[in-house]
């Protein structure tokens, strides 16, 4: 996270996310360079808070303000009120990690208010707790690629440098919220199935920390997640299995209906191909082609002119 001084009028911003990546169900994510943006300016004691929405996604209800405002009072609990232009560009409701965004927003600008000042590790914490899902969170603030564990145990997490490659991510217009997708899933699963994942959840995590983009098409398969959601998602089983030679990777991104691919080179056309299996299905997508995020959070001073 980038950090300034303490000031009454501060933006901050947070990356979209694609969490799971195929094998690294509820374990690994990647940045996405789609924002989310807080302009945020302190007003007096006594004063009602004060709350606007823009951006392309602009929010059509509460919900994000409810994200950023319940990590407010976690980490700052005697925060100020505060007027707050919340700024989205991150399709809502798409698997492309806006909740994880708005959360990493709130705890960024409660760090601004905390007394006494917290460790950035415990502010981590704090926001994997928030969102539920560790690995999109800590996308969100750390940017980059992470592998996060959380439980009984505490948070664990590593972070690396995205891979050498260029993101597409395809969009399409169908509705599945990620209580549904949660829903979709099985108690429990064969032995052969948990293993088939935990061997390619192990290379996946290799592959990030090294660099190996050649690993990541094996490393992103999986027997525990995509195959059961594929049934709402009309086209996604075929998408799974594409065949390309500028494709490095493809999966669900999160818990959908988007899909994440990573290329070698021709993003937009690779694009275009995932596109026209929705199409063929009657299904209409946007196609983006944002870079991987290196950065996650960040604080600046003032508001954009």
């Amino acid at each position: 996270m980038t950090a300034a001084a303490s000031t009454t009028a501060f933006t901050v911003s947070a990356p979209a996310s694609s969490a799971n990546l195929g094998a690294g169900f509820d374990a690994v994510a990647l940045a996405i360079e789609i924002r989310m943006s807080a302009q945020v300016r302190e007003l007096p004691r006594g004063a009602a808070a004060a709350w606007t929405y823009g951006g392309r996604h602009a929010p059509t209800h509460d919900g994000l303000r409810g994200c950023v405002e319940a990590a407010i009072a976690r980490i700052a609990p005697d925060a100020p009120p505060l007027a707050v232009e919340l700024l989205n560009e991150i399709p809502l409701g798409a698997g492309l990690g806006s909740s994880a965004a708005a959360y990493a927003i709130g705890v960024a600008i409660g760090a601004r208010f905390a007394d006494p000042p917290l460790a950035d590790d415990d502010l981590a914490h704090a926001l994997a707790e928030l969102e539920g899902h560790p690995d999109n969170a800590l996308a969100a603030w750390y940017g980059g690629a992470v592998v996060a564990a959380m439980g009984d145990d505490g948070l664990t997490s590593a972070r690396f440098p995205p891979p050498p490659a260029q993101a597409v991510v395809v969009v399409p217009d169908i509705v599945l919220p990620t209580h549904e997708a949660r829903a979709l899933l099985p108690r429990a699963y064969p032995r052969a199935d948990a293993v088939y994942n935990i061997q390619r959840a192990a290379l996946l995590g290799a592959a990030l920390a090294s660099g190996r983009t050649d690993l990541l098409r094996a490393a992103m398969r999986d027997r525990l997640h995509q195959p059961y959601r594929a049934n709402a998602i009309p086209g996604l089983a075929e998408i799974l299995r594409l065949d390309d030679p500028a494709l490095l990777a493809i999966a669900l991104s999160g818990a959908g209906p988007s899909v994440l691919a990573l290329a070698a080179s021709e993003p937009a056309r690779i694009g275009a191909t995932i596109a026209a299996e929705f199409a063929a299905r009657g299904v209409t997508s946007e196609v983006l082609t944002p870079a991987l995020a290196r950065a996650g959070v960040s604080v600046t001073l003032g508001t954009p002119a």
